[in-house]
């Protein structure tokens, strides 16, 4: 029955429904476009790749469940207002930060909802949290929400490895990992990222604050510097708790919005 309605795609709908279904229970317009949703075959073997591309301490779907076969990766847009600010601001973005913080809150309920759609199927499902998946001490993190998500077809990645979707590049991603087979045949998303078609724009490289981005690498111990100033800062002057954010150079990208 579980194969029939993935053949059917029930279950993919179903599944990209209950995400929808739950950006909009946050009733935040204003911060929020519809989602995109995408999967993945757990046996990609551009996961394995991902150990020797990022490093040994990357676990892969089939270490984070046994019995994996499918990877979930979803996409938050954010609105053009929220998307724009960042590159007019000094420091930290408060409306940038605020879309920051309440989806990163809200994606364990998403993740939730996916997966209890899948165990009552009878499947095994289990969501990563959407951020603060790194060691403090080294940055290196166990799991890349966007390289899952370049995996499942909904973007490639640009300069300073921002991903440009068919919605841009301005929002946030999380993935759930289950046993269920999903469909995995999307058409992957034409790279638009004009540093990597001509090498022209890298506007991302120039508004960074700290100068933690460039062409062949970054500083990400710079950067994180950054986000822990901003956060401290938005404490201070809003009600934000934990926005440890920038958004610079995903603000300055041409890409960043696409309707």
């Amino acid at each position: 029955m579980g194969d029939e309605k993935c053949m059917n795609g029930i279950m993919e709908r179903k599944v990209e429904k209950i995400i929808s279904d739950k950006v909009n229970e946050l009733n935040r317009p204003d911060l929020y476009r519809q989602p995109l949703v995408s999967f993945s075959s757990a046996d990609d073997e551009r996961y394995d790749e991902l150990k020797k591309i990022i490093g040994e301490w990357h676990l892969t779907p089939f270490e984070f469940l046994s019995d994996a076969k499918s990877v979930i990766s979803y996409f938050i847009p954010f609105t053009k207002d929220v998307t724009a600010e960042p590159k007019k601001m000094k420091d930290g973005s408060p409306l940038w930060g605020e879309a920051y913080q309440e989806i990163n809150r809200h994606f364990n309920v998403i993740n939730e909802a996916v997966s209890d759609y899948l165990t009552d199927l009878g499947y095994s499902a289990i969501g990563i949290k959407p951020t603060h998946t790194y060691d403090p001490k080294n940055l290196k993190s166990m799991w890349s929400h966007r390289s899952a998500a370049v995996i499942a077809g909904l973007g490639d990645f640009g300069a300073n490895r921002l991903i440009i979707t068919e919605k841009g590049s301005s929002g946030r991603f999380c993935t759930v990992i289950t046993s269920a087979v999903l469909k995995t045949d999307k058409v992957p998303v034409e790279n638009k990222c004009l540093y990597i078609k001509n090498g022209t724009c890298g506007l991302c490289f120039k508004i960074c604050p700290v100068k933690a981005l460039s062409a062949e690498t970054m500083d990400k111990f710079a950067c994180q510097d950054e986000l822990n100033k901003n956060e401290r800062l938005l404490k201070e002057t809003t009600k934000l708790e934990s926005a440890d954010t920038c958004g610079k150079c995903i603000s300055i990208c041409p890409f960043a919005y696409i309707e």
